[in-house]
């Protein structure tokens, strides 16, 4: 049960990066760019497609149970990141990614699962990265 529960958390926490990173690439970004722009962040548009790339691969990595913990804390990081960054005016969507970081933590301390990619042990070359 604890391993097919850690599999749903994954399925449902990393298909929204998935989808979000997906929009992002396939055009979604025209959004986001005016919001990094203001902002003041440089070359808007090459960062929104960075974020996309980032949020599609990370979900992939959260969904598949990457053994380590790297994409769980790294989607954790972004969240709050993200949290305070573009969310500080609106408490609902503030406070919906800083709910999303403690989910991303608590996978990252619970671990990817026996349902996971390598069973949740890396072997070889795999054990050597984060």
């Amino acid at each position: 049960m604890h391993d097919t529960t850690l599999l749903i958390a994954r399925i449902i926490m990393g298909t929204c990066f998935i989808v979000w990173g997906w929009m992002k690439l396939r055009g979604g970004e025209a959004k986001l760019v005016p919001v990094l722009a203001a902002m003041g962040m440089p070359d808007a548009k090459a960062l929104a497609y960075l974020v996309g790339f980032c949020e599609l691969i990370g979900g992939v990595g959260v969904v598949l149970g990457y053994p380590r913990v790297t994409f769980s804390v790294a989607l954790g990081v972004w969240c709050v990141v993200t949290a305070l960054a573009a969310h500080k005016g609106d408490a609902n969507q503030m406070l919906a990614h800083i709910t999303m970081s403690g989910g991303f933590l608590a996978l990252a301390a619970a671990g990817p699962g026996r349902i996971a990619l390598f069973d949740g042990h890396p072997q070889g070359l795999f054990a050597l990265l984060p």
